[in-house]
């Protein structure tokens, strides 16, 4: 696509309340893990399996549709910057944001939370943050991993010392491309998950979905020298979305293999059938569910529009800021005998609106936009 991306713009700002969403469902039920969860317990309702399908989508591509956004800006970044240059931009608006949040946001929402009727801050700071006791970089994860990749792009740039072309001219992958490499994430998911389960972190980074965010950063890349987001086909995408609902089905059964198996954390990973099926699912649904949403967006919605551009503008800082807004409206709303549905619902619009709200007051802050 010639000119400014808007689709990719407007797309990013979907994600992000996507991302929203997604962490105020597992307040209210859904599996996974969260500061504030209100909906505790191992009892199997619908609000359950509903939120819990949710996320599970959720998390089989829109963290890896992140990374894949962000692969396809890098090469021209790095082309106009240079190694220097690119990667002190890199620090700035992703190192700065990565240690605010693991400095104060992070601790004071789990001081809040859990220490704030035993210890006073300076003490929780001293004993917690300052002895590098806690360390917690939340969805900051996303902020380190991309300065990682980053760092990985820079260095082979600078190894091979050579003029990459403006544009490789390579089709957009076909059938058989697309199926070997679903295929090769999946395998590779269910390998690393053999020593990293899903659920484990280390500083943050899950090893276990690193598999797609890898590949899909460098799909990016891949995209933006070949110009593949003009290429893909409505028709393919309409083709690789009745896939992904075909094999939807898969992922609650394998869950139920688990509990049948009396092995609840047989999906995250070992020599298990529902690591296997999990593993493989995640990038069936990824597929079509991403060229779906890129085909989408840039027939729908590639041209200018100021209220889809405002939020597109604030989607970062939103995405930096949301943890401690979700989990508040949350807690603040805990009394209310809602079902947990009705809450989910309730709490991830307010959430999204004050973050907007709030955002638009932060990078009003002179210098702040350099970062966000």
């Amino acid at each position: 696509m010639k000119g400014r991306l808007y689709a990719l713009d407007y797309l990013r700002a979907f994600l992000t309340i996507l991302v929203i969403f997604h962490h105020t469902a597992i307040t209210y039920g859904a599996e996974g893990g969260w500061y504030y969860i209100e909906a505790a317990g191992d009892e199997l309702t619908a609000t359950k399996v509903v939120l819990t399908l949710f996320t599970g989508v959720n998390q089989a591509f829109f963290m890896g549709l992140f990374f894949f956004i962000s692969g396809y800006f890098t090469p021209g970044s790095f082309d106009k910057k240079g190694p220097a240059k690119f990667m002190l931009d890199r620090l700035i608006r992703l190192g700065i944001p990565l240690l605010v949040y693991t400095a104060i946001i992070g601790p004071a929402i789990i001081y809040a939370l859990s220490y704030a009727d035993e210890l006073s801050v300076w003490q929780f700071y001293k004993e917690q943050v300052l002895s590098f006791k806690l360390i917690n970089v939340g969805p900051l994860w996303f902020a380190e991993a991309l300065l990682l990749f980053a760092a990985a792009y820079a260095l082979i740039r600078m190894v091979a010392k050579q003029s990459v072309p403006l544009v490789w001219n390579k089709p957009f992958p076909g059938r058989k491309s697309l199926l070997l490499s679903i295929l090769f994430v999946g395998l590779s998911a269910f390998i690393i998950r053999l020593f990293y389960p899903t659920g484990e972190d280390w500083l943050g980074l899950q090893f276990g979905y690193f598999a797609s965010y890898i590949f899909l950063y460098g799909a990016g890349i891949a995209a933006h020298r070949n110009r593949w987001l003009e290429q893909i086909a409505a028709s393919t995408s309409k083709k690789w979305l009745w896939v992904s609902l075909s094999v939807f089905p898969l992922m609650p059964i394998a869950a139920l293999l688990a509990e049948s198996a009396g092995n609840g954390d047989g999906l995250n990973g070992g020599i298990h059938l529902s690591a296997i099926i999990y593993a493989m699912w995640e990038p069936f649904i990824a597929c079509g569910i991403i060229l779906g949403l890129l085909v989408w967006f840039r027939e729908k919605l590639n041209r200018p529009n100021r209220m889809l551009q405002l939020l597109a503008d604030h989607a970062f800082t939103v995405f930096i800021i949301h943890p401690p807004i979700v989990v508040g409206i949350s807690f603040w709303m805990k009394n209310l005998e809602w079902p947990m549905l009705l809450k989910f619902i309730a709490v991830g619009l307010l959430a999204t609106a004050s973050c907007y709200l709030l955002a638009l007051l932060i990078r009003r802050i002179p210098r702040v936009r350099r970062i966000l």
